[in-house]
């Protein structure tokens, strides 16, 4: 996968893809795998918006039962499950147990009604049903868990997986595949004939050259950027938080209720740390200004000393705002639905979403110019490893150090994400792209301030 502007200025193409999360990922794989002729660009790096700053799951979506979304949560198993089997490397099963303390404003019989409806709509895409735990499996299964206060615990079943890294392998299988791909290419504008776009004005940010890309479908995969070119309020965003600490569990995460105001919150395995969150609060700026704040931080360390006390201060944070549709509801009680929608002749926007069904959401989204099969229900991914310093930049145009240390790999998520691992990746990364001193240390520079926000 190459970084090749002249071919987006010079050829002409039957899909441009603005956005590179995994909503843009994913448009450009399955219309690659349609036989269409795809390019995709993205303003910053791939996945360095909402894509890189999840919860790391891949799931049903349990918690959206409170608010009746029975639909949603159908589709959502489906998708995992299919994920699941085609993604196995990348999507992988992970335990839950879901503890309950006395004062909880959930009592027990209530989730374990909405857990039986969770197993009941994920039917024959089950991970495995649900079943109530004993003291004694509890703390033989995480023995570092507080039970002071424990009124039971119930184990069921979810996916994670590396968000980042699904990501660009994606993008990446839609480039093997023929699609041109090319961060840090920024839309600037998009030029009408009429009702019709025919083409897309880009700068390269690298170089400030700007040139045009031709195409006959336009899709904007932007996220929470969509209403710059769809149009305004569709959106009501809501930022989420997350927490990176020593690692909490063995292996099983934690699902649990805030006591301050009823969220469910979560303790997720990654590595040889935990993440806690998330937080959802009403965001109105710019998407990339999104940072946890030191209420956000007390909030949720406060709520997961209840369960571990040891639970030691963030080793980093991160923050994404998530591009939900517009609501009146409050934060936490904003469905994860999306809509297509179209501008003109050809320009179609993805507004809303979540991560577990961003296949079906890409396949809506290309059924809409091309009657070509769908392929991508039964279209493995690609096994690969985790790519060098060397790799990442020759074959995922890794350019900076954050994209290799954030996005590539998960070492900005670990405890050895600070300075020395920082310097080590930018010396490497020097001699393949060329940098001089003053590059190599600004680019740790730019990392570290993101890692220590």
């Amino acid at each position: 996968m190459k970084r090749n502007l002249p071919a987006l200025a010079n050829e002409s193409f039957d899909v441009l893809v603005i956005g590179g999360g995994i909503f843009g990922a994913g448009v450009a794989r399955d219309a690659a795998l349609r036989g269409l002729r795809v390019a995709l660009i993205e303003q910053a790096d791939f996945a360095s918006g909402t894509s890189s700053r999840s919860s790391k799951l891949i799931h049903g979506g349990l918690r959206y039962l409170e608010h009746a979304a029975f639909r949603l949560v159908a589709e959502s198993c489906r998708e995992r499950f299919r994920l699941r089997q085609l993604a196995p490397h990348l999507v992988k099963l992970q335990p839950f147990i879901f503890t309950f303390q006395a004062g909880d404003p959930r009592p027990l019989w209530k989730i374990r009604a909405g857990l039986q409806l969770y197993d009941a709509l994920a039917g024959r895409h089950s991970l495995g049903r649900h079943r109530r735990l004993t003291g004694a499996e509890l703390t033989e299964l995480e023995p570092t868990l507080q039970t002071t206060g424990l009124r039971g615990a119930v184990l069921y079943y979810d996916c994670r997986e590396d968000d980042a890294r699904f990501c660009i392998e994606t993008i990446r299988h839609a480039a093997d595949l023929g699609a041109v791909c090319a961060n840090y290419c920024e839309l600037t504008g998009l030029r009408q004939q009429g009702e019709r776009t025919i083409a897309a004005q880009v700068r390269d940010r690298l170089t400030g050259t700007e040139f045009e890309i031709t195409a006959q479908y336009f899709v904007n995969a932007t996220g929470p950027w969509l209403e710059r070119w769809a149009g305004p309020d569709l959106l009501s965003p809501t930022k989420g938080v997350h927490l990176v600490v020593p690692a909490l569990t063995r292996t099983h995460a934690i699902t649990f209720q805030a006591r301050r105001d009823g969220r469910i919150l979560f303790v997720i395995p990654w590595g040889d740390c935990s993440l806690v969150g998330t937080t959802d609060t009403d965001w109105t700026g710019n998407p990339a200004d999104a940072r946890a704040t030191p209420g956000d931080v007390e909030y949720l360390l406060t709520e997961v000393r209840r369960l571990f006390s040891a639970a030691e201060t963030p080793t980093t944070t991160f923050a994404g705002v998530r591009p939900l549709l517009r609501s009146t509801a409050t934060a936490s009680a904003r469905h994860r639905e999306h809509k297509i929608l179209r501008r003109g002749e050809n320009l179609f926007s993805i507004a809303g979403g979540k991560y577990t069904t961003f296949r079906l959401v890409a396949q809506q989204v290309v059924d809409q110019f091309t009657t070509a099969p769908c392929r991508t229900a039964d279209t493995p991914w690609p096994r690969r490893s985790t790519p060098n310093v060397a790799e990442a930049c020759t074959e995922e145009m890794a350019l900076t150090v954050s994209d290799y240390m954030r996005r590539r790999t998960d070492l900005a998520l670990s405890r050895q994400g600070g300075v020395a691992s920082a310097e080590r990746v930018a010396h490497e990364m020097a001699g393949q792209l060329g940098w001089t001193d003053e590059h190599r240390q600004s680019s740790v520079t730019d990392y570290l301030t993101e890692w220590s926000s």
